[in-house]
C-alpha cells in the first residue's frame, strides 16, 4: 500500500495501478486499493476507468470529501491540472446529486478562475460547507451582497462557525463598512482566537481603517502561516530591541512591491546604529545595493549570515509601532543617471507628455485568494485605450510578465522597451525619463512613488488595506494619487477619471 501511494506522489499511474490491482486480487473489497486504483487510472488519464472506482470510494466513505478533489490535487501537482475536468464529469455520471462531488468539481473550478461555472455546479447545495464556497465566489466577483446573504445562511445552521464570520468580515470591510465588519471579526476571534486566517483578516481590516498598530501587530499572524520558514524566535527583531552595533538582517516577505514600500525602515535602522542587511529577490538586488544605510545585499538561496536580529520587511512597521502620522518617507530610489541617459536613446523622441503603463499584477499560480485579487486589481491594456486619444500623449509601457504580450494587439501606439528591461533598476531609469506613471496595485507603483514619481494608481473597488478608506491621497507617498472604482470592475469610469487628469496636465 505504502509503494502505491508512493508511486502515486512520483506521477508513477502504472506501477501504482499494477501494485493496486495486485492487492485487490487478494481482497476485492479492499476500499483503500479501490482508491488508489482510481487515482492511478485518474492520473494516466483515463477518466472513465477511474470515475466508478471513485464514486465506489465515496459511497463507502459518506462522512470524507469527495475522492475526486484527491485527485485533483495529484494532477494539478503533475502540472496537468485541467486533466481533473474529465474526471469530475465521468464522476457525475454515476452521482448526480452528490454534493460532496459537487463541492469539489466547484473548488476545482475557483481554483482555476472560473468562478460563475464554480457557483453553478453549487447550484441549490445547501450545506454550510457548499454555502461558505459561494459566499467566497461571490465575494471575489464583486457581489457583496450575495456574498454577506450566503454567510449569514451558514451562520443560521452554524452559528460557532468562525471561518463564517470572518468570512463576512472580510465581505463587509471590502465595502468598507468598518464598524460592522469589526463586529463579525469580533465574533470570529472569540470562537477561534488562534486560527491565522481569522486574526489575519481581522489585521488587514484594522489596517484598512488606519488603525495602524493594532493592524501590524496582528498581521505578525502572517508567520504562523503552514509552509512559512520559521524564524528563530530568539532572533526576531521585536518592538524595543537593542539596535546599536547589531546586525540585523531583512528578509523578502511577501511580493516586490511590499519589499520597496517597506525599504523606507532602513535609515531608521542604521540611525539606530545597526548593520543592515538586506536579503531581496535579484530582481531589487541593484536598487537595495544603491540605497543609504544598507551595508550588504544578499539575493538567492544561501546561508543565512551571521546576524543579531533577523526581520521580515512587512514586520517593520510593527517593529517601530507606525501611526499614521509617523510613517517615515519612502525610500529615496534615484536611478543611476548614466543607465537613466541611457535608457533615454531607446525611448522616441520627446513630444508631448510622456505616460507610463502598467495595468496587471503578477498572478500566483495555485493560490486562488491571490489569483482572485489579481483578477480584480488588473486590468487590460485595451481599458487604457482612451488614453491614448490625449492629444500629445506618448505612451511607454512598464508592464513585464504574460500580459505584456496584449501591446502587440493594442490598436494604438505604444513603445514598449521591457523586453530589454533586466531588474527594477532598469524600469526605475525608464521611470525617470518620463512625466506620470499610471498604474494598476502593482510593485511598478512602489518603485515609481518611492522616486518621487507623479503616480496616479488605478485602485480597484475592494482595495487593498495599504491604500485605506475612501482616501485619494496616501500617507505613504506623498507624490501618489488614488483613482479607485465606484462600483466593483468599473475599470471604465476610472479610466475616464485619469483621462481627464492627464489632459489637464
Amino acid at each position: 500500500m505504502r509503494r502505491a501511494v508512493s508511486e502515486l506522489q512520483w506521477g508513477r499511474a502504472g506501477a501504482a495501478a499494477s501494485v493496486a490491482e495486485r492487492l485487490l486480487a487478494r481482497n476485492d473489497s479492499d476500499i483503500e486499493a479501490v482508491l488508489l486504483l482510481g487515482l492511478a487510472r485518474g492520473l494516466a488519464g483515463d477518466a472513465a476507468g477511474a470515475a466508478p472506482l471513485l464514486a465506489r470510494v465515496a459511497v463507502a466513505r459518506p462522512a470524507h470529501a469527495h475522492p475526486c478533489r484527491d485527485l485533483a490535487g495529484l494532477l494539478r501537482n503533475a502540472g496537468r491540472p485541467a486533466d481533473a475536468e474529465p474526471p469530475f464529469r465521468a464522476a457525475r455520471e454515476f452521482a448526480p446529486e452528490d454534493e460532496r462531488l459537487a463541492f469539489a468539481h466547484a473548488a476545482f473550478l475557483h481554483e482555476a478562475g472560473r468562478l460563475e461555472e464554480a457557483a453553478e455546479r453549487l447550484g441549490a447545495a445547501a450545506s454550510p460547507v457548499s454555502r461558505n464556497l459561494l459566499g467566497i465566489l461571490r465575494a471575489e466577483q464583486g457581489r457583496a451582497e450575495e456574498a454577506m446573504a450566503a454567510f449569514r445562511a451558514v451562520l443560521e445552521v452554524e452559528p460557532d462557525n468562525a471561518g463564517a464570520y470572518a468570512n463576512l468580515g472580510a465581505a463587509l470591510a471590502g465595502e468598507a463598512r468598518m464598524e460592522a465588519a469589526f463586529e463579525a471579526y469580533d465574533a470570529a476571534l472569540a470562537l477561534a482566537p488562534d486560527q491565522v486566517a481569522v486574526r489575519l483578516g481581522h489585521g488587514y481590516a484594522l489596517l484598512k481603517a488606519g488603525r495602524l498598530v493594532e493592524g501590524f501587530a496582528q498581521a505578525e499572524w502572517r508567520l504562523r502561516q503552514p509552509g512559512r520558514p520559521a524564524l528563530p524566535p530568539q532572533r526576531r527583531l521585536h518592538p524595543g530591541a537593542p539596535l546599536a552595533r547589531r546586525r540585523v538582517l531583512l528578509t523578502q516577505d511577501e511580493g516586490m512591491g511590499d519589499t520597496l514600500m517597506m525599504l523606507r525602515y532602513v535609515p531608521m535602522l542604521a540611525r539606530a546604529g545597526a548593520r543592515v542587511i538586506v536579503w531581496v529577490p535579484r530582481e531589487l538586488q541593484r536598487i537595495a545595493s544603491a540605497l543609504p544605510g544598507i551595508a550588504e545585499v544578499m539575493s538567492g538561496d544561501g546561508v543565512v549570515p551571521p546576524c543579531d536580529w533577523i526581520v521580515p520587511f512587512l514586520s517593520l512597521p510593527y517593529v517601530f509601532a507606525t501611526t499614521l502620522g509617523t510613517v517615515p518617507p519612502p525610500a529615496a530610489i534615484v536611478p543611476d543617471p548614466a543607465m537613466v541617459a541611457a535608457w533615454a536613446a531607446r525611448l522616441p523622441a520627446r513630444g508631448g507628455l510622456r505616460v507610463g503603463l502598467c495595468w496587471a499584477g503578477a498572478a500566483r499560480e495555485g493560490n486562488p485568494a491571490a489569483l482572485a485579487i489579481d483578477r480584480r486589481r488588473s486590468l487590460t491594456l485595451a481599458a487604457l485605450a482612451p488614453l491614448a486619444s490625449v492629444p500629445g500623449v506618448q505612451l511607454v509601457s512598464l508592464q513585464k510578465g504574460p500580459p505584456s504580450g496584449q501591446v502587440g494587439g493594442a490598436g494604438f501606439a505604444i513603445h514598449d522597451p521591457m523586453g530589454a528591461v533586466a531588474d527594477f533598476a532598469d524600469t526605475a531609469s525608464i521611470i525617470a525619463n518620463l512625466d506620470v506613471v499610471v498604474s494598476a496595485d502593482t510593485a511598478v507603483v512602489h518603485l515609481a512613488a518611492s522616486m518621487g514619481a507623479r503616480v496616479l494608481l488605478l485602485d480597484r473597488f475592494d482595495n487593498c488595506w495599504r491604500w485605506l478608506t475612501r482616501r485619494a491621497d496616501s500617507p505613504w507617498y506623498p507624490s501618489l494619487r488614488i483613482i479607485r472604482q465606484e462600483r466593483p470592475g468599473d475599470w471604465e469610469g476610472v479610466v475616464a477619471r485619469v483621462r481627464a487628469m492627464i489632459a489637464a496636465a
